[in-house]
């Protein structure tokens, strides 16, 4: 269900760019295979939270703001355009 896919494409993007924020060396590990500190990242802010908080509070609490989608827009003009 493309609106589904969608949306869920747009929380990764949006989680993503928190932990580019709180990781300072997250693209070099991850270059290297390291996909340690994703994980650690989303059982802090996500897997261990997810069932406390609906959807809205859950991700404004782990990125510090609600669902925004210039995290998205972002990622697609990195991964196509860039």
């Amino acid at each position: 269900y493309f609106p589904s896919y969608t949306l869920g494409a747009m929380y990764a993007a949006q989680q993503y760019a928190a932990m580019e924020r709180e990781i300072s060396d997250l693209e070099q590990r991850l270059i290297l295979g390291d996909m340690s500190p994703v994980f650690e990242w989303l059982n802090h802010n996500i897997w261990s939270q997810a069932s406390c908080f609906d959807t809205d509070t859950l991700i404004t609490q782990a990125t510090g703001e609600p669902l925004n989608p210039a995290h998205f827009k972002a990622h697609l003009m990195r991964r196509y355009l860039g």
